[in-house]
């Protein structure tokens, strides 16, 4: 029976198995989404969660295996027997079974390899020695290959006896040396006579990728051209496999999540968050950690440059919070907006300058009405109406210096194929909080005659 798009009741099932329905336990839970069930295990207790996995048909259970993330899965592979997750692995895409073994220590992920069929599991080896976040580790080889001199019959035939295949929107063609030459849509195969040629329905210009190509350059090419799949070739266009659209949705994912936590100042997990060992993740955090914390000196290097003018107004220092954090958020602001844009192509070297005029001109207006927030807040707080223009005046200042710095640093860090995301962040707002401490006190020195 095909799955319902119904949500599952976890209260049902806790139920079910607290009163021993082990039996109607399972027909109610296969009926769910693989997707909605391997949601349901992340709900349920651990012992619960085990055993509805273990009621689960093979088939059904082994897409709910692909499915599981973080705690559950971590659980399924300590306390599931490791026969039976092999099998579910046969059951996989290879692929799939590629990518949920990658996650695994080595150690497991071998044992499993070893107790797999032996040509599934050469396959899945095959797929695990092209580099990680390459074409090669996205592609699946049970891919449908036409010859060019088959009739359409003969290739109807041949498809109804193929085992699997992972997608037959594509049918790709391909000579004796296996290069890829054509590519003939489903379509055009069913609306064809049945005595002609492949090689008089096929179009001969069919778009591939090299099996090393990044899987972010992949996914930008699924989204710009709406792909269902695309096929992956060697060095000398033979073609090794495909690459179907819900792989490039998951490694486009995978990138996200890796410039999300770039973002945030650390280095990228080999591993979903609750497999991740303590150490790794200190390991991760803990070099951009203690690069921000040398930077941040910069801060006290700059109160104590000024620690003479502070002595003379000390209410200078109330509103050092207020201008830090305006340039930090403007400054976060900004760097969203560019990374977006360049991860978009919308921004690059040859539009820096309009890029940086545009939101030079944003970060103006922007300064302005803070400034004269500024200058209201100095008079209201009784710093006097020349604090409140020292404050007034470094916002705009302050605002468009960090919205310069934001758009700079990726935008140039991307053209030297670095990834913006490593040096934007927590380190642009390190930098512009410096820089707003020194302009708001070398402002008030001349102002106020310190």
């Amino acid at each position: 029976m095909a799955p319902e798009h119904k949500l599952p009741d976890s209260e049902l099932v806790s139920e079910l198995i607290q009163n021993n329905r082990l039996n109607e336990l399972g027909n109610v839970v296969e009926n769910y989404h693989p997707a909605d069930i391997a949601d349901l295990l992340e709900d349920l207790p651990s012992k619960e969660a085990i055993l509805v996995f273990g009621r689960l048909p093979v088939d059904v259970a082994s897409e709910v295996l692909d499915e599981t993330g973080g705690l559950i899965r971590q659980e399924l592979v300590e306390k599931v027997d490791d026969e039976i997750l092999a099998d579910l692995l046969d059951e996989l895409p290879m692929d799939d079974a590629a990518e949920f073994l990658e996650d695994l220590p080595d150690d497991v992920s071998d044992r499993l390899l070893d107790l797999m069929e032996p040509e599934e599991a050469k396959d899945v080896r095959q797929i695990l020695s092209y580099e990680d976040e390459t074409a090669g580790r996205l592609m699946t080889r049970d891919v449908a290959a036409l010859r060019r001199q088959w009739t359409v019959n003969q290739a109807l035939d041949f498809l109804r006896n193929l085992p699997e295949v992972e997608t037959v929107h594509y049918l790709y063609v391909v000579d004796q040396l296996s290069k890829l030459i054509g590519v003939v849509p489903i379509r055009n195969l069913l609306m064809a006579q049945p005595n002609q040629k492949i090689q008089e329905i096929m179009l001969p210009s069919v778009y591939s990728v090299p099996v090393t190509a990044d899987q972010e350059e992949i996914a930008e090419i699924f989204a710009r051209y709406d792909y269902v799949a695309i096929p992956v070739v060697d060095h000398q266009g033979r073609l090794l496999g495909v690459i179907t659209v819900d792989d490039a949705m998951d490694a486009l994912e995978e990138e996200v999540t890796e410039d999300i936590q770039r973002l945030g100042g650390s280095e990228p997990l080999d591993q979903p968050y609750f497999a991740a060992p303590i150490l790794q993740v200190v390991r991760k955090r803990m070099g951009w950690l203690m690069l921000l914390f040398v930077a941040a000196n910069l801060s006290g290097a700059v109160y104590s440059a000024f620690q003479d003018e502070l002595g003379k107004a000390l209410i200078l220092a109330s509103f050092t919070p207020l201008i830090m954090g305006t340039g930090g958020n403007a400054g976060s602001q900004t760097v969203a907006t560019i990374i977006r844009a360049i991860t978009l192509g919308e921004v690059r070297l040859s539009t820096l300058l309009s890029a940086w005029r545009k939101e030079v001109t944003t970060g103006l207006i922007l300064g302005i009405l803070m400034g004269s927030i500024g200058v209201v807040l100095g008079i209201v707080w009784g710093a006097g109406w020349q604090i409140g223009v020292v404050v007034g005046l470094t916002l705009p200042i302050v605002i468009i210096s960090a919205t310069t710095i934001a758009t700079l640093v990726p935008t140039i860090a991307n053209h030297y194929q670095i990834d913006p995301t490593v040096v934007s962040g927590p380190m642009i707002t390190t930098i512009v909080d410096s820089a707003g401490l020194a302009i708001y006190f070398l402002l008030a020195k001349v102002i106020l005659g310190l």
